[in-house]
């Protein structure tokens, strides 16, 4: 059996997958097209798992399924193609440029899957960058980051596979529980927290349409005897006063109620 053979099919298989994530992300995603063409994917890997489950794997027939993956992608690419460029897409796409909360919030739930309107909790939270290379940030750095985020807002996330977003659609993802295990992160309460949100369903994060989430929030610092904090903190209490030192001396407001 050609290796080369094999580690092809294999790639062009594991790219069916990532493709199907962004189809099952959409509405449209649950229309008899897209489930045809979900259905031929997973023949197509099935087959090529219980052929090689059964040593009956060949040069040959690796070759039959990699063409039938290759003409898979194509179909697929279209699909998504023909997503982005429906007028459902470009509803949501024109009312978050022009700012049309109201028009918005009905197309992205007609757009993506999984997804709710709603207005969100009375505080969300969103991690910092607090570490390099598995150690802790100078607590000055963390601050100086802090510093810059609050002018220059959370960034929005447009990758092609996550849920809520899309190229042209960006988000911040904020969630409803500070990160698990940071000693530092942004807190978004009060007048700093959006008037209302993309809820996922699968997870329960929370995205804040547009490509920049400016917002006056405040800095939320972890408990030192708290048991998740991440283990590369060797002393998180001295940690946390020098990240309360530093982000008081930039004149950065505390979280005093998380």
């Amino acid at each position: 059996m050609d290796d080369d053979v094999v580690s092809a099919l294999e790639a062009a298989i594991a790219d069916l997958g990532t493709l199907l994530v962004q189809v099952d992300k959409f509405r449209a995603g649950a229309a008899a097209d897209a489930r045809n063409l979900r259905a031929a994917c997973h023949a197509i890997g099935d087959r090529a798992r219980r052929a090689h489950k059964h040593g009956a794997l060949d040069v040959g027939l690796a070759q039959e399924l990699y063409g039938d993956a290759a003409g898979a992608r194509v179909a697929l690419e279209r699909w998504l193609a023909g997503v982005r460029g429906s007028p459902a897409h470009r509803t949501a796409v024109t009312a978050l440029a022009a700012g049309d909360d109201v028009a918005l919030r009905a197309a992205l739930p007609a757009l993506f899957a999984g997804v709710e309107d709603v207005t969100p909790p009375a505080a969300l939270f969103h991690p910092v960058g607090w570490q390099h290379r598995g150690r802790p940030l100078p607590a000055d750095a963390i601050a100086a980051e802090l510093v810059r985020l609050r002018i220059e807002g959370l960034a929005g996330d447009d990758d092609v596979a996550a849920p809520g977003v899309d190229p042209g659609l960006p988000g911040a993802t904020v969630s409803a529980t500070p990160p698990l295990g940071a000693p530092v992160y942004v807190v978004l309460r009060d007048a700093a927290r959006p008037a209302w949100a993309l809820r996922l369903v699968a997870t329960g994060d929370f995205v804040v349409p547009g490509a920049r989430l400016v917002a006056p929030f405040t800095v939320g610092l972890a408990s030192p005897d708290d048991e998740d904090l991440d283990e590369w903190t060797l002393d998180p209490a001295g940690y946390r006063d020098a990240l309360s030192a530093a982000i008081t001396r930039r004149g950065l407001p505390v979280d005093r109620t998380s």
